[in-house]
């Protein structure tokens, strides 16, 4: 099917009456993760859950899956189970997300920048303000091996990665075949970008040093005005260099006014975080530095592509440089800003977004 055809199925889809377009979103995401309600439950209850009770729980989330589009984890970090249907209204869940984002970025060529890695660098170059260059095919071996001479270590991403799956640290090769070698590996794992470090302001390194600890900052721009969607931070846990929570990292809310941590750590698993665990910093009240300069990249990014209205991003405070732009995520999820708060954002997505 070609990729012409499936953007026009995906338009049509998402045309569809919103009774029929809820229960097509519920019955795909239940068919590609058949499995995905019991392995949660085993997650979040552990796997000794007595029969009737395991059912009857099942059964709970399956019901608040067509009620609500949430996925079965956010049934637990929600805490639905002891919400009312009005209280559980006010979160937005991952399944209307993404027929909200899709109906931005879909067909949309400004949205689509950001499903690639290598266009969102190069639609952003001056703010991401360090070397990248794309690994996709046997003519980028020239400007990998030129890379790799001016860096000792590199990031590698592949291009559609999100959530920090398949990103690495690597140290550079050195002679003509370790390049070569190298290059072949990074091409036979699928088309990536290899990033020069970000060297870390260590005001937030103190947080978690193997990491790069990032602010998601999401906004939504409607004509001239620009809303805050999310504002939170992603810490790093342990010895990963990503502070993704797929990645074992948590995040926690940040005071926009002010840049001041309002919240206490949370896990995409419900864990509750007070003082990091690999460096014993308190979090809540930790201020992050050179807030007003943030607060002025925030405003400016948006208005590079205008068009896709909505866009979380995800930025670094460089020793060297100040802040800079991470990655921008088109599709962002909503589920950092409802669990670091505890609370959802129905009114601001209703408001911006419009209802699904």
């Amino acid at each position: 099917m070609s990729s012409g055809v499936k953007q026009a199925l995906k338009r049509a889809v998402l045309s569809l009456p919103t009774p029929l377009l809820r229960r097509i979103v519920v019955a795909r995401r239940q068919a590609s993760h058949s499995e995905e309600i019991a392995q949660v439950i085993d997650v979040f209850c552990g796997t000794s859950l007595p029969f009737p009770e395991r059912s009857k729980l099942e059964r709970a989330v399956q019901r608040d899956m067509r009620n609500h589009l949430i996925t079965p984890d956010e049934y637990f970090l929600y805490d639905f189970a002891s919400k009312t249907e009005a209280e559980k209204h006010e979160f937005v869940g991952d399944l209307e997300r993404t027929v909200l984002c899709a109906r931005l970025y879909n067909s949309n060529p400004a949205g689509m920048v950001f499903m690639d890695k290598m266009k969102t660098y190069e639609s952003f170059q001056k703010y991401f303000k360090r070397d990248v260059v794309q690994v996709k095919s046997e003519a980028d071996f020239e400007a990998f091996k030129q890379f790799v001479s001016r860096h000792d270590h590199y990031m590698a991403k592949p291009v559609a990665a999100s959530r920090g799956n398949g990103i690495r640290k690597e140290a550079s090769p050195r002679t003509e075949e370790e390049i070569r070698a190298a290059f072949k590996a990074l091409l036979e794992a699928g088309a990536c970008v290899v990033e020069e470090l970000i060297d870390q302001d260590q005001r937030i390194a103190q947080l978690h040093p193997q990491s790069v600890n990032t602010i998601r900052y999401a906004t939504y721009l409607n004509g001239e005005q620009l809303h805050t969607i999310a504002c939170f931070i992603k810490i790093g846990r342990g010895e990963s260099v990503v502070d993704n929570g797929g990645a074992g990292g948590f995040l926690a809310a940040i005071d926009e006014a002010t840049g001041k941590i309002t919240t206490p750590g949370k896990t995409e698993y419900g864990e509750v975080i007070e003082v990091h665990p690999d460096t014993g910093i308190p979090l809540v009240g930790f201020q992050i530095p050179e807030w007003e300069e943030l607060l002025k990249l925030v405003k400016e990014l948006p208005t590079v592509l205008p068009e896709q209205k909505y866009v979380g991003w995800d930025l670094a405070l460089s020793e060297t440089k100040g802040w800079v732009l991470v990655e921008g995520n088109s599709g962002g999820q909503f589920v950092g800003p409802q669990i670091s708060k505890g609370q959802g954002i129905r009114s601001l997505v209703d408001e911006t977004f419009g209802s699904m």
